[in-house]
């Protein structure tokens, strides 16, 4: 008998990346509809619409919890003027110093192509969070991209000992009779609203001052940079929402701080939380999990109990959860749930 796999690809199965778990479980379960009519003496029933969903463990190789930075913005925000950007692909540009990044939504912006301002309506998208703009696909750069905003820099929450960042989305059902005779009764799904928050546990320090960022109610930005090189990084404006600590006599005070995402409403403003891969040892299978997760798009997924096609089953998912945590005797560890959409198969 081969090795379990679980694998997913995002080109509709050309191409399958096996995700670096250890375990998972695929559920596949219709609704009981009653059909007991009169003169029965025993409760009858049907199956109804088949929810099928895939479940796996996924491990950030190569690097344990103990490495993980958590950085949240830190003093106010710094003005730059006309600071240079440079290509990244196709109409996306970005801050070139990479300690002016993290940009304020809270200070007017203005982006420049040649030395002259560039309207709004030629802006797609800006990214606050890693300091990108991109154009609209019709606007030709006509020399060099600056941008004028201020930017923030970011200090490590100190006494941090672990940390789990919750990663989900809704699953709005969106089945009709046609769907349901066409795939064999199966449910389809589209993505609903997403959820970020993170949790931090530590030792308690005074210095922290978390009770008093749960009382200011302030919008920060919080880093998470699990393997502690900037591979692949986490961020997102966040709100402190509660303060917890406790500690028996004699020992170490914990304390344990949650953060909620908040969502700021500017104008082409791309994201509030997201991600940014940069020649990252993050294998290829969750960084496609991860995309998916927050462009909202379907991935196909196999389930291989075997290792290879025998007996595994294949179709397409949404990414619902996608969440990770790590901690000084862990390992960077991600939870994915792959909800299935629309008719399961033999894998082929």
């Amino acid at each position: 008998m081969g090795t379990k796999r679980i694998r997913v690809s995002d080109d509709d199965g050309t191409t399958y990346y096996t995700m670096p778990g250890s375990t998972g479980e695929m559920s596949y379960e219709s609704n009981d509809i009653d059909d007991t009519v009169f003169g029965q003496n025993f409760k009858s029933g049907q199956p109804g619409l088949v929810n099928w969903s895939i479940s796996s463990n996924a491990y950030y190789k190569g690097f344990a919890g103990y490495v993980a930075d958590i950085k949240k913005v830190s003093g106010t925000a710094t003005a730059m003027t006309n600071e240079a950007c440079s290509l990244v692909s196709g109409k996306t540009y970005q801050v070139t110093n990479a300690a002016h990044r993290i940009m304020d939504h809270n200070t007017a912006i203005v982006v420049k192509d040649n030395g002259s301002a560039v309207s709004a309506a030629n802006i797609e998208s800006i990214d606050y969070l890693f300091g990108r703009v991109t154009f609209i696909s019709s606007y030709t750069v006509a020399g060099s991209v600056t941008i004028t905003n201020a930017y923030w820099t970011v200090a490590s929450v100190a006494k941090g000992r672990s940390f789990t960042l919750t990663q989900t989305s809704e699953a709005t059902q969106t089945t009709t009779f046609d769907e349901a005779q066409s795939n064999g009764a199966c449910h389809t799904f589209d993505y609903g609203l997403k959820t970020v928050s993170l949790e931090v546990g530590g030792v308690f320090a005074t210095s922290n001052d978390f009770q008093d960022l749960v009382a200011a109610r302030e919008e920060l930005v919080i880093e998470i940079n699990p393997e502690g090189a900037g591979q692949s990084v986490a961020r997102g404006f966040f709100k402190a929402m509660s303060q917890k600590q406790s500690g028996n006599v004699g020992d170490l005070e914990e304390e344990t701080i949650q953060f909620s995402l908040s969502v700021p409403s500017v104008d082409l403003m791309l994201r509030p939380f997201g991600w940014l891969h940069t020649s990252s040892t993050l294998t290829t299978a969750v960084q496609k999990a991860l995309t998916a997760w927050e462009d909202e798009t379907t991935l196909k997924v196999q389930y291989l109990p075997n290792g290879d096609l025998t007996g595994g089953r294949e179709g397409d998912c949404l990414i619902t959860e996608i969440s990770l945590s790590g901690g000084l005797e862990a390992m960077n560890e991600f939870s994915v749930t792959y909800q299935g959409t629309g008719a399961i198969a033999d894998a082929t």
